[in-house]
C-alpha cells in the first residue's frame, strides 16, 4: 500500500523561512514545518535531528481542541488517537536548516483498514466461534495484469494500535490451501513484532516478523486450518500505534483464464507482449506446489531480447523456444537465474519460462524488446510464403490503410514476406507506394485461397486483387552487404467494382470503311512488285560469305546446346566455345537462329535475355550493355512463390554462391552469354542483373518470370 500512502489525505508543508520573512517566533524559533490531516484513527509522528543537537527542536501538536507541546534537542513525537483534525509545526533555531530534519509517521488514509473497536488478545481457542474481524486482502495482480503504481497498492494496508503495554491485537486473515500470504512494510511508534498462527483442532505459531526487518515475509496459508496473525508489544509504551500491509495472492486466479498457473504452460496461447498489458509478469509459487510455474510469453523471430528476473528464494529455471511448426528448444536447464538476454531463431513465436522452487517464492520475470520489428511483427518477418495451412495466426496481417509499414533487411535475410487482407466484398485495387529510397524491390502477390499459389503479381504497381488474404514480397538489390531499411504504404485504390453494362457489336457499320482503307493501304505495295516484277522471281538469294560464316556458327550452336546432342551433361568445352560464338554473331542473328526468348527484358542500359531448353533444368541467358560499362556485375535467380532455387553450374565458369552468379565488368557495347544449370524445383524464376554505372548501384529487374519446369 506504499503508493495509497502517498495519497493520504495530509498535506505537508516544508518551509525554510529566513528570519527577514518575520516568521521568528517571540522566543527567536523560527518554524521549519507545518502539516495537517483530517484522518480519523490512530496517529504518530516523530521529527529526528541529523545533527548532534537541534537547538530549540519543538513540536507543536493540535488535535480535537487541544495543544500538545514537545521540546527535545535530539527527537520530538507525539501519538494518540484522533477523532477529527490534527495540525503540527516544527519550530527551531534559526541557525538550523529544514534538511536537519526527518520525519516519520503513521497517518490513516481513506484505503486503509483503521481499527475501530479492541481487537482479542490472542488467537481464539479451538473450538471458540464468534463474529471475529477480518482482513481479505485479496489481490488481482498477478501476471502482467497491473503497472508498477497498482502493484505498490495491491491488497490492505492495517492501521491499529496497542493500547497499553499489555494489550496485542489478533486478526483473522481469510483464505484456503494454495493462497500465498505476504505481510510486509510494518511500521510502529516503539517497534511491534507480528506472529502468525495456524488455528483449527489446534493452535500452533508458525513464526513471527519484526517491525525492525525491512524484508517481506511470504507464508503459505495452512491447509485445513485458518491463518491468523498476532500483533505483540516489543516495548513498553502504553500507547503505540502501528501500520503493515498484507496481500493475498489466490491460487485459483494466477492464470490468464482464472486457475492455477501449471507447469509447462497449459495454455494453446501465448500471453501477448506488445499489448495493452505491461512486460512486467510476477507470480507465486507455494511451497507444497511440486510443478511451480511457467509462464509463455509471445515473441519474434531472429531477435534479442533482454531478460530481467528476481526471486525471492531459490529457484531451478528453464527456458524454451516455441516455434511456428510447434516444436520446442530448450536453450536454458536448471538455472538458478535469467542469463540476461535471448536470441530466438528464424522461427521463434514464443519464450517460455518454467520455474521450481522448494519454498514459498514471488518471482518476477520482465521482459524487454529490441524496438519495432518487420511490418506489424516483434521481430524478423519470414522469408518463404506459408504452406497450404495458410498464414500462422501469430502471423500479424496488415491492410489497406494510410499507415506505413517498416523494417530491416541484411546479410542473410534478403527477403521479407508480409501477408495483407482485402475485405471488400468484389475485392479492390491496391498499390505499393514507398516515400523513401531503399535498395529493395516490392512485389504485390495474388494468392488462391485455398492452395495459396500466386494467381498474379506486380512489382508493386496497381494491381485487382479479390477478397482474401494476399502477400507482399520485399527483396533487396544485389548485393546486400549490410542492413537495409524500408518503409512502404498499402495504398486502397477503391473497390474492384466490375462492369455490368451492355454492348452491341456496331462493327458491320464499319465494313465498307475497312475495305477502303485496306485496299489504299495494299496500292503501294502493288505499285513496287509491279515495278519489280522482272528481277523478283529471276535474282537468288545472294549471301555474302561473312553471313554464311555467321549461318554456319549458329548451326553449330544449336545443335550443341540440343538435348539431342547430350552435350548438355558433357563436353563442357564445346559449350563454352558454343557460346562464344554466340557473343561474336550479331544481336539480331542469335535472336532470329534460337527463337523467341522466355523472357526479353530492355532498359536505356541494358537488355536481357533467356531461353529454356526443354526437357532439361538448363537456362541460356544472353546480356547486351550499351554505352555504359558496368562494375561489380551479378546476376541473381530467384521463385517469386518461395520455392528453393540455386545455380549448380555455370558456363563459361563463373564464380557463383547459392542463386547469385557473379560477372565482374561488362564493357559498353558488349555481349555476354551463359549457361545455367538450375537446383530445386521452381514452376517460375525472376532475373535481376545488378551492378554499379558510374559507381551508382543500378539493378534491373524484369517484370515478367520465366515459366521454367524440366517437363515443360
Amino acid at each position: 500500500m506504499g503508493a495509497a500512502r502517498v495519497g493520504a489525505i495530509v498535506t505537508v508543508l516544508i518551509l525554510l523561512i529566513s528570519s527577514h520573512a518575520g516568521a521568528n517566533d517571540e522566543d527567536g524559533a523560527e518554524l521549519f514545518i507545518v502539516g495537517d490531516s483530517d484522518a480519523k484513527g490512530p496517529f504518530w509522528i516523530q521529527f529526528t535531528c541529523q545533527l548532534d543537537s537541534c537547538q530549540d527542536m519543538e513540536l507543536v501538536i493540535r488535535a480535537d481542541g487541544s495543544q500538545y507541546t514537545i521540546t527535545d534537542p535530539h527527537r520530538v513525537e507525539w501519538s494518540g488517537l484522533i477523532g477529527g483534525a490534527v495540525s503540527w509545526e516544527l519550530h527551531g533555531n534559526p541557525s538550523l536548516d529544514g534538511g536537519d530534519f526527518v520525519m516519520s509517521s503513521i497517518i490513516s488514509n481513506e484505503s486503509d483498514i483503521v481499527e475501530d473497536t479492541d481487537l482479542p488478545d490472542l488467537v481464539p481457542s479451538p473450538g471458540q466461534i464468534a463474529d471475529w474481524d477480518s482482513i481479505s486482502a485479496a489481490s488481482t495482480c498477478q501476471l502482467n495484469r497491473c503497472n508498477n503504481d497498482e502493484v505498490l497498492s495491491e491488497g490492505a494496508s492495517f492501521l491499529g494500535a496497542l493500547d497499553t503495554s499489555a494489550d496485542d491485537d489478533a486478526i483473522f486473515i481469510e483464505g484456503d490451501v494454495g493462497d500465498i500470504i505476504k505481510i510486509s512494510n510494518i511500521e510502529s511508534s516503539d517497534g511491534v513484532s507480528i506472529e502468525y498462527w495456524s488455528r483449527s483442532d489446534s493452535k500452533i505459531l508458525i513464526g513471527s516478523i519484526s517491525s525492525d526487518d525491512f524484508n517481506p515475509v511470504y507464508l503459505d496459508y495452512p491447509e485445513n486450518a485458518e491463518l491468523w496473525i498476532r500483533v505483540v508489544h516489543s516495548g513498553e509504551s502504553d500507547f503505540s500505534p502501528y501500520r503493515f500491509d498484507i496481500v493475498r495472492y489466490d491460487d485459483e486466479s494466477e492464470g490468464p483464464e482464472g486457475e492455477e498457473l501449471g507447469n509447462p504452460w497449459p495454455y494453446a496461447y501465448p500471453l501477448i507482449s506488445n499489448s495493452t498489458n505491461h512486460d512486467i509478469y510476477r507470480g507465486h509459487i507455494s511451497s507444497n506446489d511440486q510443478s511451480g510455474d511457467s509462464l509463455l510469453i509471445s515473441s519474434g523471430a531472429k531477435i534479442k531480447l533482454q531478460v530481467t528476473c528476481q526471486f525471492t528464494e531459490e529457484v531451478s529455471l528453464e527456458i524454451l523456444l516455441h516455434d511456428l511448426y510447434g516444436a520446442v528448444e530448450r536453450i536454458i536447464e536448471s538455472s538458478q537465474g535469467c542469463p540476461g538476454h535471448v536470441n530466438t531463431t528464424d522461427s521463434t513465436i514464443g519464450v517460455e519460462f518454467r520455474i521450481n522452487s522448494e519454498e514459498v517464492m514471488e518471482w518476477e520475470i520482465e521482459v524487454t524488446f529490441p524496438g519495432k520489428g518487420d511490418g506489424a511483427l516483434l521481430g524478423d518477418a519470414p522469408d518463404l510464403l506459408w504452406l497450404e495451412t495458410g498464414p500462422s495466426e501469430f502471423w500479424d496481417v496488415l491492410a489497406p490503410s494510410s499507415t506505413s509499414y517498416s523494417g530491416n533487411l541484411g546479410i542473410g535475410d534478403r527477403i521479407d514476406i508480409h501477408p495483407f487482407e482485402i475485405t471488400d466484398l468484389n475485392g479492390s485495387r491496391v498499390m505499393v507506394r514507398s516515400d523513401i529510397e531503399s535498395p529493395v524491390t516490392y512485389q504485390i502477390q495474388s494468392l488462391n485461397q485455398e492452395s495459396w499459389q500466386i494467381m498474379n503479381y506486380t512489382n508493386g504497381s496497381e494491381i485487382s486483387i479479390p477478397t482474401g488474404i494476399h502477400a507482399i514480397r520485399i527483396e533487396g538489390l544485389s548485393p546486400v552487404v549490410g542492413e537495409i531499411g524500408y518503409e512502404f504504404y498499402i495504398v486502397y485504390l477503391g473497390e474492384d467494382i466490375p462492369d455490368d453494362g451492355e454492348y452491341q457489336d456496331l462493327s458491320h457499320l464499319f465494313t465498307n470503311f475497312y475495305v477502303l482503307i485496306g485496299g489504299l493501304m495494299l496500292l503501294p505495295l502493288a505499285v513496287v512488285l509491279w515495278w519489280n516484277r522482272s528481277g523478283a522471281f529471276k535474282r537468288g538469294v545472294s549471301i555474302s560469305d561473312f553471313e554464311i560464316h555467321g549461318l554456319h556458327k549458329l548451326d553449330l550452336l544449336r545443335e550443341r546446346l540440343s538435348i539431342k546432342s547430350g552435350s548438355l551433361e558433357d563436353g563442357s568445352e564445346s559449350i563454352v566455345k558454343a557460346l562464344e560464338m554466340l557473343g561474336d554473331s550479331s544481336w539480331d542473328d542469335v535472336l532470329s537462329d534460337l527463337g523467341k526468348p522466355s523472357l526479353r527484358h530492355m532498359t536505356e542500359q541494358i537488355e536481357v535475355c533467356g531461353w529454356i531448353i526443354p526437357e532439361s533444368n538448363f537456362l541460356v541467358i544472353g546480356i547486351r550493355t550499351f554505352e555504359y560499362k558496368w562494375e561489380l556485375s551479378a546476376l541473381s535467380v530467384s521463385s517469386p512463390e518461395g520455392s528453393t532455387v540455386s545455380i549448380e553450374k555455370v558456363s563459361p565458369s563463373h564464380m557463383f554462391e547459392k542463386g547469385e552468379v557473379f560477372l565482374d565488368s561488362i564493357e559498353p557495347e558488349a555481349k555476354k552469354f551463359l549457361r545455367l544449370e538450375i537446383g530445386g524445383s521452381p514452376s517460375l524464376i525472376e532475373l535481376e542483373v545488378s551492378g554499379l554505372i558510374a559507381g551508382e548501384p543500378f539493378a534491373v529487374v524484369p517484370r515478367e518470370a520465366i515459366v521454367f519446369g524440366k517437363n515443360d
